[in-house]
């Protein structure tokens, strides 16, 4: 039922929505997040919103951070972004009454059984790290979902690049460079390219 509410408003308002998990802790999804949101906002001039699908802390902390306090609402701005603590389906629908362009959802570290809300989105993005201590992870993930959907994007912002060509010869999975960025909150020339081909495509 919420399923079919959720598919109903999107058609009507042409909302798009874009799912972000991380493949393992720590592998960089809430930063590139950030970026993404930052990117539609403030470059494509689009109506954005972030949600936290997840109970990190994560946004709480970037509230404080950002604006100097912590509020007991859910929401708050920063940029041209706006962000949702600590979001479930209740604060989904009410964005989605809200004539918002985007809304992406942060979900965190995911295991082999994606939450639902992730694969109901318009498009996806896996976020991992092929960092030493990380790479097991990725590769375990990736076998267990080998029948998942060709509309997942497989992306990583650590480790070197001979382990992303080894690891595409061996699963045949593409794995996007994420460009570093020093500050999520930042939009520079090569993100812009980087975010307009990813997610135009």
């Amino acid at each position: 039922m919420e399923k079919k509410k959720i598919q109903r408003t999107l058609s009507k308002e042409k909302t798009r929505l874009i799912g972000i998990g991380g493949i393992g802790h720590s592998v960089g999804c809430t930063h590139f997040a950030i970026m993404m949101a930052n990117y539609l906002a403030g470059y494509r001039r689009r109506n954005t919103v972030l949600l936290e699908w997840n109970r990190s802390g994560d946004f709480e902390r970037l509230e404080k951070v950002c604006t100097g306090i912590k509020r007991e609402e859910k929401r708050f701005r920063v940029l041209d972004v706006q962000y949702w603590k600590m979001a479930g389906i209740q604060e989904l629908t009410e964005v989605l009454g809200n004539n918002v362009d985007e809304i992406l959802i942060d979900f965190g570290a995911v295991d082999q059984e994606l939450p639902p809300e992730l694969l109901r989105c318009e498009k996806q993005f896996l976020v991992g790290s092929f960092s030493e201590w990380q790479e097991m992870c990725f590769r375990e993930f990736v076998r267990g979902n080998e029948n998942g959907k060709r509309s997942w994007n497989y992306l990583a912002a650590f480790g070197s690049e001979e382990t992303r060509r080894e690891f595409r010869r061996r699963p045949g999975i593409s794995v996007g460079r994420i460009p570093f960025s020093a500050d999520a909150f930042s939009v520079t020339k090569e993100s812009c390219s980087f975010f307009q081909k990813l997610i135009d495509m």
